[in-house]
């Protein structure tokens, strides 16, 4: 009897010494992803810092940078006009812990044939979602100061794809191929976030780095934390059922 009690207590102890090893190793695993996605961050806001010494670009300036540049960061001045007709409502914004759509608009750069999406800022989602905002697009030449934002460029939503009985307006994600082959109207490959304080046509709150890399950081410290405790709690526990059995 002593013997199969033994061999229980055992088996017992190899299963927590085993869940506790498999908890341990997530945790740090967890607490190292953070550190290393706190670092991709610092890169991109260094970069951004960097890229954005050269001021607010003109859309000719920001057109003669090398090709092989990333240009997200870039701060630039447009002057065009909004082609009015041409408007869609990105599902799912969330601004200030109110639900929303961000508006996208074409926007023709004066001297330039083609037209750059631009992301104007929040707008307020009616309490149906059988009616859309309604929507005030400036008529004339319109001039935007604007973050370029290349790459990545479709943002979170809680739906996967616009569904068969959606409002013609409201979308789900951010596709130029999509935008251009609807409307027949040639993109440039990159989008434009307008910067300033909100107006009647919309709210502004374009961040290119969301969490901070302090954040993640933080983060990794408590997998790290968490993964010590496991260790300690397991030994206290190993040395209590050790007094116990004796």
């Amino acid at each position: 009897m002593q013997v199969v009690l033994r061999h229980k207590q055992k088996l017992s102890s190899i299963i927590t010494i085993c869940m506790v090893v498999v908890v341990v190793l997530v945790c740090v695993r967890l607490g190292f992803w953070q550190l290393e996605r706190g670092e991709k961050k610092q890169q991109q806001l260094t970069a951004i810092a960097q890229i954005q010494t050269h001021g607010v670009m003109s859309w000719s300036q920001l057109l003669n940078l090398p090709k092989q540049w990333n240009k997200t960061g870039v701060l630039v001045e447009l002057k065009g006009t909004l082609l009015s007709e041409h408007y869609w409502l990105l599902d799912n914004q969330v601004y200030n812990g109110q639900v929303g759509y961000d508006l996208l608009a074409l926007l023709k750069p004066n001297n330039d044939m083609r037209a750059v999406l631009v992301n104007l800022g929040w707008v307020r989602a009616p309490l149906s979602r059988d009616i859309l905002p309604a929507v005030v697009m400036p008529q004339g030449e319109f001039t935007v100061k604007a973050q370029i934002k290349e790459n990545n460029l479709s943002s979170f939503t809680l739906e996967d794809k616009t569904s068969s009985g959606d409002l013609p307006k409201r979308i789900q994600s951010i596709d130029l191929s999509f935008i251009q082959s609807h409307t027949h109207f040639p993109l440039v490959n990159f989008m434009a976030y307008r910067q300033g304080e909100g107006d009647e046509i919309a709210i502004p709150h374009y961040e290119a780095v969301v969490m901070s890399p302090q954040k993640h950081n933080a983060y990794a410290v408590q997998w790290f934390l968490i993964a010590f405790a496991c260790v300690v709690v397991a030994i206290f526990a190993s040395k209590k059922r050790n007094k116990y059995e004796k």
